[in-house]
């Protein structure tokens, strides 16, 4: 293969890898967000559910397990709430016990509060930005919420009750800014209403997040026998967490559709690179050389092109992925300033918002970034063995270089 048409070549690889490591990489961070959200804050990494609270001394007990990061003793229901405004909306209304805080620190974390608020609030609710914002509430207004009560007499009623807002979380994650709320469970009138003979539960994060099998068996064992279940956070997101897995798994095999591009251009100019070398491989043969020999030339140039493309592919990728909230701001600022020069020469019109992530369109502040090493390598060795496949399917043309057949055309 001509210089020309290998560094043309080793260029739409390089390109390849790049696109599809900065894809990758964003959409990687941006799902790792989603999901340290809902462990964090919705799901936890076990749940332990039962008909009546476990004591403090089982409560202990799961706390001291080699293992087990945080326990915490919760109930939750869904509530219609009203606001000052008067807009509707329906909530997931969580009680914890006082001071979760402190025996859940990346909860707080997780929600934004890290200014010392208590979590729940002593009296009141702890409410979601979002849900606070379509609510029309602020800290100190009041919020009417309506629920379903179950009685041993009346079976279900309905409830409704005024709770004040304490304060506001925002977790960066808008599903949950949205749609959830904490109070107390020495919140008394509202806990004993809004969540009646609903289920007991204890949320227990771990120090791996990946080892639930071995930490079940461990939690299952300190609770002993009763009337408890125990569900793990891929059970409890199986279909959210599968979506992801598809939507990244889709994207990932869209994109290395570039590679199949270039490995056909690869075919084409090492088949007409062959042809033109007929004679040439002919002598080379003639000297001994086998098929096979000659074809390796051909496969080690092939696949020298792939490395040097998912090399510089690669460097570049990693380094435009990690860097692109700089990238992103730069763009923005020459954004700003072409709409400024098109306003000075009387072609635009004043205002407007220039950054390409404008929190008033998308709920991000910046850009998450997050490759692992696996798909980094499974990347390059794609890029590579395109490359290499390539070749290895023109050099086939090797064999029609017969010595005897050449030498008496020329």
């Amino acid at each position: 293969m001509s210089l020309r048409r290998a560094v043309l070549a080793a260029a739409g690889i390089a390109a390849g890898v790049a696109a599809l490591i900065i894809v990758i990489g964003v959409m990687g961070g941006l799902q790792k967000g989603y999901i340290d959200s809902i462990l964090e804050i919705s799901s936890f990494h076990l749940r332990v559910s039962s008909p009546e609270p476990l004591g403090q001394s089982s409560l202990s007990a799961l706390r001291s397990i080699q293992g087990v990061r945080s326990a915490l003793r919760f109930k939750e229901t869904q509530v219609l709430a009203i606001g000052p405004s008067g807009s509707t909306m329906s909530l997931s209304l969580r009680a914890f016990e006082p001071g979760s805080e402190a025996f859940d620190p990346g909860l707080a974390a997780a929600l934004g509060l890290t200014g010392g608020e208590k979590l729940p609030p002593s009296m009141g609710l702890n409410l979601g930005k979002e849900a606070a914002a379509a609510l029309g509430a602020d800290p100190g207004s009041k919020i009417r919420l309506f629920g379903m009560r179950q009685t041993e007499d009346e079976g279900v009623v309905p409830v409704s009750l005024e709770v004040g807002v304490e304060s506001l979380f925002a977790s960066g994650y808008y599903e949950f800014d949205s749609s959830m709320a904490f109070l107390s469970f020495e919140e008394k009138e509202a806990f004993d209403q809004l969540f009646g003979a609903s289920d007991w539960l204890v949320g227990i994060k771990l120090d791996r997040r990946f080892d639930v099998q071995r930490m079940g068996a461990a939690i299952g064992a300190a609770l002993g026998p009763g009337d408890w279940e125990l569900v793990s956070w891929r059970e409890y997101n199986r279909s959210f967490f599968g979506a992801l897995r598809t939507e990244k798994t889709v994207m990932m095999l869209l994109i290395s559709l570039i590679f199949v591009v270039v490995g056909i251009n690869i075919f084409h100019a090492m088949r007409r690179n062959i042809a033109g070398k007929m004679a040439d491989i002919a002598v080379i043969k003639s000297f001994g050389a086998s098929d096979a020999d000659v074809r390796s030339i051909f496969v080690l140039d092939g696949l020298s092109v792939g490395l040097s493309g998912a090399l510089v592919g690669a460097a570049s990728g990693l380094l435009t992925a990690y860097n692109i909230n700089p990238i992103v701001e730069a763009l923005s600022k020459l954004s700003k300033a072409l709409a400024a020069l098109l306003r000075w020469i009387g072609l635009s019109s004043p205002g407007g918002d220039y950054r390409l992530f404008s929190p008033a369109h998308y709920y991000i502040d910046r850009i998450p970034v997050s490759i692992s090493g696996g798909e980094l390598a499974f990347i390059a060795m794609l890029a590579v063995a395109s490359t290499g496949i390539a070749a290895f399917a023109a050099a086939r043309r090797v064999s029609e270089a017969s010595p005897s057949e050449v030498f008496r055309n020329e």
